[in-house]
C-alpha cells in the first residue's frame, strides 16, 4: 500500500497533467484617466473562465463541451446561460432588424444615408457589419515581458485596426487543448462580436501565428486600448 507521501505525489502529478494555465492580463485605455484593469483568465481543455477585474462580483465561463457561455453573479447568487442556439436566434433577429434598416437607409438622400451608416458602424459590436480583420506580419516584435514575439498589423477595409505581439503558446505553458478552448470561444462569439475574430483565426492562414501577449486596438487612426499578458502559470 503506498505511503501518504507517495499518494500525495501521485495525486499532484495527475492534477498537474490537466491543470491548465492561468493568465494575468492588464487592459487599459491609452491616454485615459482610469488605471489599468487586471483580468484573470483560466484555460483548461475545453473550458475558459474569465474573472474581469472591472466587476469583482461577476465572472464568465465558456464550456466547449456544451457550447454554452455563462455569466455568474456572486452577489446575487445567480447565473445566466446562453447556448449556441440562443446566439443564433439573437443573431437572426439582429439580421432581420438590420435588413429592414438597410431598406430604410436605401431610400434616404446620400448625406443622410452616410450619417446613418456611420452611426450604425459605431453601434454594431466590434465595428461595421461584415468588416473582416486582415493580419500581416511586419517582423520581430522584440520581447514583451519574458517572451520573444512576432509583430502583426491588422487592417479593416484598408484602415489600421490593431497591432498584435504574439508568441508560441508553448512559451506560456499553454497546451494545444487549452489554446483550442479559447479559440473555440472566439468562434462562439465571432459573428456577434467582430472584435473577437482575431482569436478565432489564430494560427490560421487568414489570421496570425501564436498567442497574443500584447495588443493595441485603434480608433479613428489612433491607438485606443492596450492589453498585455503580465504572467502565465
Amino acid at each position: 500500500m503506498p505511503s501518504a507521501q507517495t499518494s500525495a505525489l501521485i495525486l499532484a502529478l495527475a492534477l498537474s497533467a490537466h491543470a491548465g494555465v492561468t493568465l494575468i492580463q492588464s487592459y487599459e485605455e491609452i491616454g485615459g484617466q482610469k488605471p489599468a484593469t487586471t483580468n484573470t483568465i483560466h484555460l483548461d481543455k475545453d473550458r475558459v473562465r474569465i474573472d474581469a477585474g472591472i466587476s469583482p462580483d461577476t465572472y464568465f465561463i465558456y464550456r466547449g463541451d456544451r457550447k454554452s457561455f455563462y455569466t455568474v453573479n456572486l452577489k446575487e447568487k445567480s447565473y445566466m446561460e446562453m447556448t449556441e442556439k440562443d446566439f443564433q436566434d439573437m443573431m437572426a433577429k439582429m439580421d432581420e432588424a438590420m435588413k429592414k434598416m438597410n431598406e430604410t437607409m436605401a431610400k434616404l438622400p446620400p448625406e443622410q444615408k452616410k450619417t446613418m451608416e456611420d452611426m450604425m458602424a459605431k453601434l454594431m459590436p466590434g465595428g461595421a457589419p461584415g468588416a473582416k480583420t486582415v493580419y500581416k506580419k511586419v517582423g520581430s516584435g522584440g520581447n514583451v515581458g519574458a517572451w520573444a514575439t512576432d509583430k502583426y498589423e491588422g487592417t479593416q477595409n484598408g484602415e489600421k485596426h490593431s497591432e498584435l505581439w504574439t508568441t508560441a503558446p508553448k512559451n506560456l505553458d499553454i497546451k494545444d487543448a487549452d489554446f483550442q478552448s479559447i479559440k473555440d470561444m472566439g468562434k462562439f462569439f465571432e459573428k456577434f462580436a467582430k472584435n473577437m475574430d482575431w482569436i478565432a483565426h489564430a494560427d490560421s492562414p487568414e489570421g496570425f501565428q501564436g498567442f497574443p501577449v500584447k495588443s493595441i486596438s485603434y480608433k479613428d487612426g489612433k491607438p485606443h486600448f492596450m492589453s498585455q499578458i503580465k504572467d502565465a502559470k
